[in-house]
């Protein structure tokens, strides 16, 4: 039987976090009562230089706009206790939908911007799922601290 509290996740987004030198492949797990960012690969300088000494790309950068591999669904997280998610990395946190101030979704050309904005920090994601994806399974627990717009020019 599931209690009140019980906490299930609701989708995947594969995303790259830009650092200051290069970005990080994270996954935005979607809940019904938060995101967990979960960190991945990083990537940086060191990939770029190796790409514009030997052209093409080494495999060490990827860019930041394109996910290594998306997650075309959550098999991989079915049934698996959020919390275990969130401990699996201690750089692994998540916000609670009530902490975000804002969200908003670009829907560019080659990607899908993420910009989360809370009363201390402000996130940026790029992914290469669509935005009205990415809205739809945001939508329900941000309202109207949702908004989506096709940039102009992309």
């Amino acid at each position: 039987m599931l209690s009140v509290d019980s906490e299930s996740v609701k989708g995947i987004i594969a995303a790259n976090a830009p650092l200051g030198i290069g970005f990080e492949q994270v996954h935005l797990v979607i809940t019904d009562k938060r995101i967990i960012v979960m960190h991945g690969a990083k990537k940086g300088s060191g990939g770029l230089a190796s790409a514009i000494i030997f052209g093409s790309h080494s495999g060490s950068f990827v860019d930041p706009d394109r996910p290594k591999a998306p997650l075309t669904g959550q098999k991989r997280f079915e049934g698996v206790d959020p919390e275990t998610i969130l401990a699996s990395n201690r750089d692994n946190f998540d916000i609670s939908f009530t902490e975000l101030v804002s969200v908003r979704v670009d829907d560019g050309r080659e990607s899908t911007s993420i910009a989360m904005v809370t009363g201390e920090d402000k996130l940026q994601f790029f992914t290469r799922e669509l935005a009205v994806e990415v809205s739809s399974l945001l939508s329900e627990h941000l309202g109207p601290k949702l908004v989506t717009r096709k940039l102009p020019g992309r």
